[in-house]
């Protein structure tokens, strides 16, 4: 039977990384992970079944040893979008990986996710003020002097902290 499938997550390292539990079968046994990133599985053996001993590879055509105990670790290089099989030495235990290609993330999703990595309110305010100095800078110079722009851009950065701080002080984590 089939499981749901399980997706791929992607480490710091840009590996995506799974984790599969071998006992009576691959658990999971169906996993999702992107076209063009290598995979990282991380195969633990929980049972002593002789099929447990082995994983084979459809493609790349990989024939791999398992650990009897602890983990055995196997990188995948990136892979076209399509299926690859992965069977135990016998062909008893069955499990499939799908590769499937996403779309290039939009603009604004690229600054959200760039955004959420950033660590205090102070890189947040930084960053959007950088991001919209051009644009106070350009609005300044055409309706003030020099030296009105620099002020304005002063302001808008005094503003951007002070909203940055403002907004975080609710969104602490607990521990």
């Amino acid at each position: 039977m089939t499981e749901q499938p399980v997706r791929a997550r992607l480490d710091r390292g840009g590996y995506q990384v799974v984790e599969v539990t071998v006992h009576a079968g691959y658990h999971p046994d169906a996993i999702v992970a992107r076209a063009g990133l290598p995979l990282r599985l991380v195969f633990h053996r929980d049972d002593d079944d002789a099929c447990s001993e082995r994983v084979v590879f459809s493609a790349p055509r990989l024939d791999r040893r398992l650990a009897p105990t602890g983990a055995t670790t196997i990188d995948l290089p990136a892979q076209r979008p399509g299926d690859i099989r992965f069977t135990c030495g016998m062909g008893r235990y069955r499990g499939h990986i799908g590769f499937v290609e996403e779309q290039a993330p939009s603009f604004v999703a690229r600054l959200n996710e760039q955004a959420g990595r950033l660590d205090t309110p102070l890189e947040t305010a930084l960053v959007l003020w950088i991001c919209s100095f051009p644009l106070i800078a350009v609005l300044a110079i055409l309706t003030l002097d020099p030296a009105a722009a620099i002020a304005a851009a002063g302001v808008a950065l005094v503003a951007w902290v002070a909203g940055c701080l403002w907004a975080s002080r609710g969104s602490t984590d607990v521990m």
